[in-house]
């Protein structure tokens, strides 16, 4: 009898990081799924994975990834050969997956670079913003080189990569495998809204508002919606926007803005909420606001339209082909075009049940199970199983 393939889970996330955490939770409960088809081990060092492996019945081991400097990912990817034998037999982590016998590495995070190992290795690449929005902080100087050795990597090393978009397919092609002669499985595999399996928690609220979930980085333009909202102030007094995120390099400018401009009656800032109160702020809300230069897409929209809420997006990348019919659309560096979409979700409750009825439909189009069949039949063609 052959044996079963032989999976490494490697999970790095924690819950603070938002999208990144929740699409490494949709992938490690998928392949909870098929252990009878696939052995499955999970390599994590965190205290929240360690948990929920226990929780689950799946043996983990403790395995920390960060064994290589950026000097040596650099060696690595000019010295394929030199860098599998080292990898494989002179590093904790190859040992590791020899002992295992493991046959493919499937991590859940974007930007852990994994070498020339003998496993076959499979990535996600959220978004390649540090060529295409170069100018934000957050992706400028060793960020960006950080990141071009972990794209380079996967064109050397990786067995697939799961891309979130055909927008997201066609970057990563021109970006790092025009002129290659081989390369990894690109595979479009759109997100889907989260399964939470958590119940609605109540969290305090102004009876109306607009929702905007998202870390406080500056490519997250919280400043122009804050100007959007300064602009309504006079139409709509008891206008309101909430904001929900964990605490990055915008925050103090943010508080800045609001304070300068007389918003503290507008704007309540609830930092990092649990997956109860997200849900609650999702369902109570006028609409969704997504301001976010950075794409292609993001999880928030599918979010809000799975829990009846409606959603203004930026219009850039692929939003639009995100949202569809079900949502506004604006440009991101136009206050008064989020304004507009701000009054009519706030003023117009005809199109609210419009938008609420077009976004059940629009996430019902691509489900948990799609995404579910989509994903492991990619595993399975890179493991040669038919």
């Amino acid at each position: 009898m052959r044996r079963r393939k032989k999976i490494g889970l490697v999970l790095v996330t924690e819950p603070q990081l938002g999208g990144t955490h929740q699409y490494a939770c949709l992938v490690a409960s998928i392949l909870l799924n098929y252990r009878d088809k696939y052995e499955i081990v999970a390599l994590c060092s965190n205290t929240f994975w360690m948990r929920w492996c226990k929780k689950n019945g799946l043996r983990y081991i403790r395995r920390s990834w960060e064994e290589y400097m950026d000097q040596e990912k650099e060696w690595a990817i000019r010295h394929p050969i030199m860098n599998y034998l080292y990898c494989n037999y002179m590093t904790p982590s190859g040992n590791v997956l020899r002992k295992e016998k493991i046959d493919l590495l499937i991590c859940c995070f974007q930007g852990l670079f994994l070498p020339n190992f003998r496993a076959k290795t499979i990535h996600p690449v959220h978004d390649l913003m540090h060529r295409y929005e170069p100018a934000f902080p957050e992706v400028k100087g060793m960020e960006t080189e950080k990141r071009e050795l972990f794209h380079r990597s996967l064109v050397k090393f990786a067995a697939g990569v799961l891309v979130d978009s055909n927008v997201g397919r066609q970057q990563f092609v021109e970006s790092y495998m025009e002129g290659s002669r081989k390369g990894p499985l690109v595979k479009v595999l759109p997100y889907i809204a989260p399964q939470y399996k958590t119940a609605e928690e109540y969290i305090e609220t102004p009876a109306k508002y607009i929702f905007y979930p998202a870390q406080f980085w500056t490519h997250k333009n919280h400043l122009n919606l804050l100007k959007a909202v300064k602009m309504l102030k006079n139409e709509i007094p008891d206008i309101h926007l909430v904001l929900a995120g964990s605490e990055k390099n915008s925050l103090r400018v943010v508080k800045g803005f609001i304070s300068e401009n007389g918003l503290e009656e507008n704007v309540t800032i609830k930092g990092f909420v649990s997956n109860g109160q997200i849900i609650y702020l999702y369902k109570h809300a006028a609409g969704l606001i997504m301001p976010s230069y950075f794409g292609p897409t993001n999880l928030p929209p599918l979010e809000a339209m799975a829990l009846g809420c409606p959603v203004a997006v930026a219009n850039n990348y692929a939003m639009p082909e995100q949202v569809g019919d079900a949502g506004l659309l604006f440009n991101p560096n136009a206050p008064e075009e989020m304004a507009d979409c701000i009054l009519k979700m706030w003023k117009d409750e005809k199109l609210r049940k419009e938008m609420i009825i077009k976004g059940y439909k629009r996430v019902d189009a691509w489900k948990a199970e799609d995404f579910e069949r989509e994903f492991v039949r990619t595993v399975d063609r890179i493991l040669g199983i038919k």
